[in-house]
């Protein structure tokens, strides 16, 4: 009898337990995982929250802050493999396309109370163009958002080659505008997917038909311009020039010295006076 209760008693205590559930979906990674590397010289990545879907991945990817504004810096990255999942399910990435109405909205969320001014300025880094919005926060901050998607630059029909949709929230107390945008142009994409239909930069661009040439230096990188120049550049033709002229010289006569009068010599005492010549 004392043996069934104790039975009992476990199954009941046994019962009771359940697993441990969050209620978010994402997760941290180490900062070497990031999808996006900041440019050399920062900002530095302090931490990458990722999670993983069915045709995807995304991750947010705080960066260092040294501002008063309130938020963290960070890029927002999300890499889709298939576009063509399903996307009533809950566990599929859906990348949406920009519109101003939608990016006014991430700053809002992102960058609350801050008049962001988008800039009418066509931009593009290595990637392909982007856009960017500025302002200036009541600290003094200097605040960038930007934006930009990749895919490829022709339509893809029976094979879709994936998208990687990108946004930077920056905001730096002492940084200008230029500097901030440096992290937009230098940044690099860091992770693909193996499948061998991703691929949403597109067709390479063909090889300079410079390269290789006669009459085409190229310079490295911090040399020169470093792209082939297409001819040499010509030196302009010397123009000719008048001889400079020299300052006339004066033709005033200046007055000879007076002479200078001469003292006569007068005798020694005791000796003969001898008298001049005729």
């Amino acid at each position: 009898m004392g043996l069934a209760l104790t039975a009992a008693a476990l199954l009941a205590g046994c019962s009771t337990q359940s697993d441990l559930r969050f209620a978010t979906l994402m997760t941290e990674v180490p900062a070497t995982k990031a999808l996006i590397l900041p440019p050399p010289g920062g900002p530095a990545v302090v931490a990458v929250l990722q999670r993983t879907y069915k045709n995807g991945i995304s991750q947010e990817i705080a960066l260092s802050t040294a501002s008063t504004t309130a938020g963290q810096n960070a890029f927002y990255v999300s890499l889709v493999n298939d576009l063509e999942v399903p996307s009533e399910l809950d566990d599929v990435l859906k990348v949406r396309r920009i519109t101003p109405d939608r990016i006014q909205g991430e700053m809002d969320d992102r960058l609350p109370g801050l008049d962001m001014r988008t800039s009418l300025y066509y931009v593009q880094n290595k990637y392909g163009p982007f856009g960017f919005a500025t302002a200036r926060s009541g600290t003094g901050d200097t605040c960038l958002y930007a934006w930009q998607e990749i895919e490829p630059n022709k339509p893809a029909i029976l094979i879709p080659g994936g998208v990687v949709s990108i946004r930077l929230r920056l905001c730096d107390a002492d940084a200008t505008e230029e500097q901030l945008l440096r992290t937009m142009y230098a940044f690099t994409i860091s992770a693909y997917f193996t499948s061998g239909e991703w691929n949403p930069y597109g067709d390479p661009p063909p090889v300079s038909p410079q390269l290789g040439g006669l009459d085409a230096p190229l310079f490295p990188v911090g040399m020169g311009t470093g792209a082939p120049s297409a001819a040499p550049a010509q030196r302009p033709a010397p123009v000719a020039r008048p001889a400079p002229r020299r300052a006339p010289v004066s033709t005033i006569e200046r007055p000879a010295p007076a002479p200078v009068p001469t003292v006569p010599r007068q005798p020694l005492e005791g000796y003969p006076v001898v008298p001049p010549p005729p």
